[in-house]
């Protein structure tokens, strides 16, 4: 062998780890972007309400995880169709379950005529009814606690 030949074999072998390192070092950046997006997409991702949230004590049939938080408007609806404002993929649940409204001073819930009916403390909610942060609110098998 002479020394043209060991030069463009060690200018093959130079190249190799290179790339090789390249391309450890784009997955290891990679994995960096979606695990910041994994992260980013809990909790701490939630948009701020001034109103509250509702966050998912028992997730029923949907497929949520427990601890989700939607949050809340003046005016929210509930339901299983994907138009309401907290739409929750449930068959026990109509497709406009219920009405939470905030009156200026007071949360109230309110069934808008659900074939299973809404459940506020384990008590069926007949009328309009008040309720305050740390309430628990059961529609078909999904139970949402009231939370600031």
């Amino acid at each position: 062998m002479n020394i043209g030949q060991l030069s463009i074999e060690f200018l093959l072998l130079a190249l190799r780890i290179a790339v090789v390192f390249l391309l450890y070092l784009f997955l290891y950046q990679v994995l960096r972007v979606i695990t910041r997006e994994l992260r980013m997409s809990g909790a701490e991702a939630t948009p701020a309400s001034e109103y509250g949230y509702l966050t998912v004590i028992n997730p029923g049939q949907t497929g949520l995880e427990p601890g989700k938080r939607f949050p809340l408007n003046q005016v929210n609806t509930i339901g299983r169709a994907m138009t309401n404002d907290i739409p929750l993929n449930d068959n026990f649940l109509s497709a406009e379950h219920a009405l939470l409204e905030w009156d200026g001073s007071t949360w109230i819930i309110e069934d808008l005529g659900s074939t299973n009916g809404t459940w506020l403390n384990g008590r069926e909610v007949v009328q309009p009814t008040p309720l305050t942060y740390g309430d628990i609110i059961q529609l078909g098998h999904v139970e949402l606690k009231l939370s600031r």
